[in-house]
């Protein structure tokens, strides 16, 4: 019967958004993006909340950072275990406008998150384009990042099915940071590979935990090397933090 309740209690939300967003689109789409950014976070909050009453879902946000450390505006990079990583993360920065590289699949089709994807223009990548069409739109995100926003990537370029961190690639971060170099903010987040598909959170009744865990601030990358340490640095930080929540939860 949860799983019901879930089911309606979730799509009522989204595409009530989706029907506020599509009739504010259509006198201003200015109104639309600044009501976004300033509705997003509570949204995030409310879907968690459903989530914990009829899913069993526990989000746990925590930090090896002092929040006044985090810069205003920064280039976060995370470990991708699944869909739900983007709104965790934006949940985890309640105070800044987050832009992410996601799958052009969810441009269409998915009430409110294409809508919010669209208006906010992130970065929709096609994995059947071009390399240079790609490179492109990575570019795009960078230079309009001067506006405030912060750009996320997930240096794995695909999600963990099994929840290990695969290996982090340079070459998403170097182009979006070519047009705005940002210090980088790296987060872990685990929980993800074990609700990737809707059916396991509403049929599994147990108490399920995804976790998020700000790392590290590191200073802008000026070069192609110190992007590559960077990446390299964040990777063992994060795969570390990984292991042990897997351990603890073992």
């Amino acid at each position: 019967m949860n799983s019901v309740f879930f089911v309606a209690a979730v799509s009522g939300l989204l595409y009530t958004w989706d029907l506020q967003l599509k009739f504010l689109t259509v006198f201003r789409y200015s109104a639309t993006r600044n009501y976004i950014k300033s509705s997003i976070w509570n949204w995030t909050r409310e879907l968690f909340a459903v989530a914990r009453l009829y899913g069993g879902l526990h989000v746990r946000i925590s930090s090896e950072v002092q929040k006044d450390d985090i810069p205003a505006q920064c280039m976060i990079i995370a470990n991708h275990q699944s869909l739900v990583d983007i709104a965790v993360l934006l949940f985890a920065f309640p105070h800044h406008s987050l832009r992410f590289v996601a799958k052009k699949e969810l441009e269409r089709w998915y009430p409110a998150v294409s809508h919010v994807l669209r208006v906010q223009r992130h970065a929709m990548i096609d994995r059947r384009a071009n390399y240079s069409d790609t490179m492109k739109k990575l570019g795009r995100l960078g230079r309009n990042s001067v506006s405030g926003y912060c750009p996320v990537v997930f240096p794995e370029g695909t999600r963990s099915r099994d929840g290990l961190v695969k290996t982090f690639s340079a070459g998403a971060v170097r182009r979006v940071l070519e047009g705005n170099p940002l210090p980088i903010v790296s987060v872990a987040v685990d929980g993800g590979y074990k609700v990737s598909h809707f059916e396991s959170l509403v049929r599994d009744t147990r108490k399920k935990v995804y976790r998020a865990r700000v790392m590290r601030v590191y200073p802008a990358p000026q070069t192609k090397q110190d992007v590559a340490a960077t990446l390299r640095s964040a990777q063992q930080e994060i795969t570390s933090q990984i292991e042990s929540w897997q351990h603890m939860d073992s």
